[in-house]
């Protein structure tokens, strides 16, 4: 059902089979009404979307048994997957809906949806933890029930089956609704109630959902963010392993006359008269053209500009998974925002730590240069993975020799190599510091990512080796950080002016490892 074709770190571009096609992910579900449209449905696909959303309550609602007879599809006039919601933002909108959970999901079973919901009861930002707890507990027994329902209803598995994940910002209960939905062989999961954070740019709380929930939560299944499908936020769930959006903003912003940009929201009013806007796929007008023109076909330009808008961004992330550079991406990205750095700076957080534990092995290694700008980059999955492991195979012995400051890279083809070798041919283990990977053995200096790395960042971190005698060959510049490296054994220091000067080195540090000059 679910196909992972490409990795980077925690991001994946996979396929999602269903019954009328295969969908592409990552991607974003457009949220069509069934009731009034403010793109046709051709111009939804010219932009880039062979699938879409809708609500099946509404249709069940405003066309009842004509729906469940022709089916969702016939309706649409479409070929491609579709998916239905079964009712649960109306519920969030307004506290009631009428409509009985075991009749929607049999609606949607009769409707022939290719991705369907059950009808859960979502999480409201600030909702009080009693009924939190309430409402969490009573989706998991929707969930249950939905599913024996449709292995009766349904025996084929045709539908693609949705299972909400909720608690919201009471993490734990997030952690829960996660572990214990994650148990219940759901097709698809799907984070419930962020559009509150969203609409107020609390992105952290939302990446803080994401990581609590793919900790929880099967890593072979798709994770949906339900309503979320700005640009600014899209990155950061793909590069945290979101693999699906939905979003009703490209049209919702357009009534309002927003306008949707790959880091920012601005209104009309706000942009200069030569300001270009997408008017379809291959074209492009004015902001004073849209400003002249009447207000409907107004309204529907903007819509298909930021369509084709988020869109384009979903190219630009799937490109670079593709590439194995979405994390420089979003790192470019967060200097633009400061709600979306905020979030970004979770990335050093125990959690995203434990996820990368969790999921570290899918990692995959790329030649490119990663360049680590701050202490946030330090924490990128490449880095962690390596650390972790070194703490696995680090080596004890007789006599080493650190290098610390010595920053040309891979080290085994600079200029300090033969030294090297003769060191090495000495019996004595060699290791270079690393600002960011810490102590690297010279075997692995040339291994995925330690050359690829490109940083003046200095962790403050501690790192041992346990020798009976270690020797650090330190660089006047570098001399301060001679305490962040801990020695069990006999720790000597030798300050050099620079690297370019240490072969006038040879002999003191020949004699301080017993090593003769061969």
């Amino acid at each position: 059902m679910f196909e992972i074709i490409d990795k980077d770190d925690l991001a994946r571009i996979g396929l999602i089979h269903t019954a009328h096609g295969v969908i592409r992910t990552p991607t974003m579900f457009p949220v069509i009404n069934p009731i009034k449209q403010t793109l046709h449905l051709d111009e939804i696909k010219e932009a880039g979307f062979n699938h879409f959303i809708t609500n099946a309550y509404l249709v069940k609602v405003n066309y009842g048994e004509i729906a469940a007879e022709t089916g969702l599809h016939s309706l649409f006039n479409w070929d491609g997957p579709i998916m239905t919601d079964s009712g649960a933002y109306q519920l969030l909108q307004y506290g009631y809906i009428d409509v009985d959970p075991d009749d929607i999901i049999s609606f949607q079973v009769q409707l022939g949806t290719d991705i369907g919901v059950i009808l859960d009861l979502p999480t409201s930002v600030g909702t009080p933890r009693d009924i939190v707890i309430t409402e969490v507990e009573e989706t998991i027994r929707r969930a249950r029930r939905a599913l024996m329902q449709l292995d009766e209803e349904d025996p084929n598995h045709r539908m693609l089956r949705v299972g909400p994940l909720q608690g919201g910002t009471h993490l734990d209960l997030l952690a829960y609704s996660s572990r214990i939905m994650g148990g219940l062989g759901f097709d698809i999961y799907a984070i419930g109630s962020p559009t509150t954070l969203l609409e107020e740019y609390e992105l952290s709380g939302i990446i803080k959902m994401i990581i609590t929930a793919k900790l929880n939560t099967p890593p072979g299944k798709p994770i949906h963010l339900f309503g979320a499908g700005h640009p600014l936020i899209m990155p950061l769930a793909v590069l945290l392993g979101i693999d699906l959006f939905d979003s009703a903003s490209y049209a919702l912003f357009a009534r309002d006359e927003r306008i949707i940009l790959p880091d920012r929201t601005a209104r009309l009013s706000e942009l200069s008269d030569d300001y270009l806007l997408y008017a379809c796929g291959k074209c492009q007008k004015t902001v004073k053209e849209i400003r002249e023109m009447p207000r409907n076909e107004r309204e529907r330009v903007l819509a298909l500009h930021n369509l084709h808008v988020i869109s384009h961004e979903l190219q630009e992330i799937r490109q670079r998974i593709v590439e194995g550079s979405l994390w420089d991406y979003v790192e470019a990205k967060a200097r633009q925002n400061i709600n979306l750095y905020r979030a970004y700076k979770l990335i050093r957080s125990n959690a995203f730590k434990r996820l990368i534990d969790k999921l570290g092995s899918e990692t995959k290694a790329n030649t490119h240069e990663i360049a680590v700008f701050d202490y946030i980059d330090a924490e990128r999955p490449e880095a962690i993975l390596f650390r972790q492991r070194m703490k696995g195979i680090m080596k004890s012995g007789e006599i080493a020799i650190i290098l610390l400051g010595y920053n040309e890279k891979p080290i085994i083809r600079s200029p300090l190599a033969p030294l090297l070798e003769r060191i090495v041919r000495c019996g004595v283990d060699v290791y270079i510091f690393d600002g960011v990977l810490g102590i690297v053995p010279l075997e692995l200096s040339d291994v995925y990512p330690v050359p690829q790395i490109n940083s003046d960042v200095i962790m403050r971190r501690k790192n041992t080796i346990t020798y009976r005698k270690a020797v650090i060959i330190a660089s006047e510049d570098y001399l301060k950080y001679v305490n962040l490296i801990n020695v069990e054994g006999e720790k000597e220091v030798l300050v050099i002016p620079s690297y370019r000067a240490i072969y006038s080195y040879i002999n003191d540090i020949s004699s301080r490892i017993n090593c003769k000059q061969q």
